[in-house]
């Protein structure tokens, strides 16, 4: 059975509750090897959109339940960071704040869309999509199902599904969520494949489900190991430098704890600028399966970015790569 006499943490207006604001004061706990960790952000986010949903919904996010009263989660299935190619997750360091404004909005009380605009820069930030699903059989099992005691009337509702259902349906036949640019550089042929074996302790949540934000770390762990291995390996300095400014992942699946993850990545690599500097560009598209039945559970595609590291080793790595001279003019 459930429960809707739970205390709210804060008691707002419908009106309210549709839009509001979020800042992120970055310290270590945000940090990895260059400024603002993508996973770390993804995170706090998390946790925001669930505090989101438990002001608005008047419920504590762990008596959400449907008519079985089977416990529902507001599980993530899409993610964009749509960032100026200028200003990566990198251009935010340590003491700054990372100030956001909010929107939520539900679509039929069982899916969820919303953004997180940056204040000073609306136009960019963090957008996020949530369903509730529950464990059928599992973690390799997850169906949808809307919930009986969420109050949806302090939330806008949507007329149709959210288009980022549509992104990763298409993403799904094209195995990638962006058409790389002309002029990027392919750094091997088709895909490379790295392997992970989940660590329970450290790579699920509470609900026994690899964490949304965790797969952002394997991506980059598979990232560095297979660049660091090609024929002719990137420089540590421009792994160490790489920083995301637009990404989008689709979340379709899950994971036992005893599953090894297959990931697959595509990379490349072009030559950007601006007025003042040169950047190396690099675009990644990434699958993830699982070992137990081989279902494709994270489709992914990102752009990082970069800056041009004047050492010979550096120059004469991307050079080898891009040998146009009008592409470094």
């Amino acid at each position: 059975m459930y429960s809707t006499n739970v205390a709210l943490k804060t008691a707002l207006s419908p009106q309210a509750l549709n839009r509001g604001s979020f800042t992120l004061e970055l310290g270590m706990p945000h940090l990895g090897r260059n400024n603002l960790s993508e996973s770390a952000l993804f995170k706090a986010i998390g946790h925001d959109r669930w505090t989101q949903i438990e002001n608005a919904g008047r419920i504590r996010s762990s008596l959400i339940c449907d008519e079985a009263g089977s416990r529902l989660y507001a599980t993530f299935f899409f993610l964009e960071v749509n960032l100026p190619r200028h200003m990566p997750l990198s251009a935010f360091g340590e003491n700054s704040f990372v100030r956001f404004n909010t929107d939520l909005a539900h679509f039929s009380k069982v899916h969820l869309d919303g953004w997180y605009s940056l204040a000073e820069h609306p136009e960019f930030g963090v957008r996020a999509s949530n369903v509730f699903i529950h464990q059928e059989h599992g973690p390799s099992k997850l169906s949808l199902a809307a919930p009986v005691n969420v109050d949806f009337s302090g939330i806008a509702e949507l007329t149709e599904p959210p288009d980022s259902l549509g992104m990763c349906r298409q993403a799904k036949t094209e195995r990638a969520f962006f058409d790389p640019p002309a002029d990027d550089v392919a750094l091997y042929d088709g895909e490379r494949e790295y392997v992970y074996q989940i660590d329970p302790d450290r790579d699920l949540n509470g609900a026994g489900l690899i964490y949304f934000a965790n797969f952002i770390s394997f991506l980059d762990l598979a990232e560095r190991r297979i660049l660091s291995n090609m024929e002719r390996p990137i420089p540590p300095e421009l792994v160490d430098a790489r920083s995301t400014y637009q990404r989008r992942i689709g979340y379709f699946g899950n994971a036992r704890s005893t599953d090894w993850l297959h990931m697959f990545m595509k990379a490349r690599l072009r030559i950007a600028r601006n007025a003042e500097h040169r950047f190396l560009d690099f675009g990644f598209d990434y699958r993830i399966l699982r070992s137990s039945d081989d279902k494709e559970i994270v489709l992914s595609s990102c752009r990082k970015v970069a800056p041009f590291i004047g050492s010979s080793e550096t120059e004469t790595w991307a050079r080898s790569w891009i040998p146009s001279a009008a592409a470094w003019a």
